[in-house]
């Protein structure tokens, strides 16, 4: 599913979350979080969750949809597993996926670098033509400010760079749950039972692009069709 329809992903075997890893970049102004989605709209129903830890370096997220298109529907069930510039993408079904650079990682480090996570939020706005408006909503017990763009109709946004509500041509996903922890660690892990391929490095095929475009790029690759911004840039979502 192409970005007009979604924006909107550190791996331990133990239960418990892992502590922040003080070599690694913080990607998010927020530890660990999971965030729940429920989608509705002409073209994807369902539900979502997804979960990062050590500042956004990780991340999993895992979707139960149905898509229709041109009056057919299809089920579909994915996990991803994002640790820092790699992306795996699961057919559960299957146990098979692919590996693919995210060509985004090293613009989010550098914005860190120069500020912190929050700038990592003003790139992905950046990326997205968001503008700021002065609605108010309350979502899933959590204000949020609505914000405009000419890609995405509008996205609800947090204080803490937390999307949870966005409307795309009658699309709309909207948070149901919000809780400050990393979620389960097996999630982390799924890519380690799979059969993984390496997918083509399309860094420097995408030098240069924004991040549209190369979000667009990463879609046509089998596995990463509903790959989404938030996944480029962290928990955004």
């Amino acid at each position: 599913m192409k970005y007009a329809i979604t924006l909107a992903a550190g791996l331990a075997l133990s239960a418990v979350a892992a502590n922040a890893n003080p070599a690694t970049p913080k990607l998010h102004p927020i530890k660990e979080v999971c965030i729940t989605y429920e989608w509705t709209g002409q073209m994807m129903n369902g539900s979502s969750v997804r979960c990062h830890r050590d500042y956004g370096y990780e991340m999993y997220e895992i979707e139960d949809m149905t898509v229709g298109i041109a009056g057919f529907s299809q089920a579909q069930k994915e996990h991803r597993v994002i640790i820092g510039d790699t992306i795996y993408a699961i057919d559960t079904a299957a146990n098979t996926g692919t590996k693919t650079k995210n060509p985004m990682y090293d613009q989010m480090v550098e914005a860190v670098k120069k500020g912190g996570p929050e700038d990592v939020t003003k790139v992905f706005l950046d990326a997205m033509s968001f503008e700021e408006t002065s609605e108010q909503k309350t979502v899933a017990g959590k204000k949020c400010t609505v914000h405009t763009s000419p890609l995405i109709t509008e996205a609800c946004l947090s204080d803490k760079a937390l999307i949870l509500e966005q409307n795309v041509m009658g699309n709309v996903m909207r948070a149901t749950s919000i809780t400050f922890n990393a979620g389960e660690a097996k999630n982390y892990r799924r890519h380690e039972s799979a059969t993984i391929t390496d997918g083509p490095d399309l860094s420097e095929e995408m030098e240069g692009m924004d991040a549209l475009e190369a979000l667009e790029g990463l879609q046509g690759l089998e596995g990463l069709q509903d790959l989404n911004l938030g996944d480029l840039f962290g928990q955004q979502e």
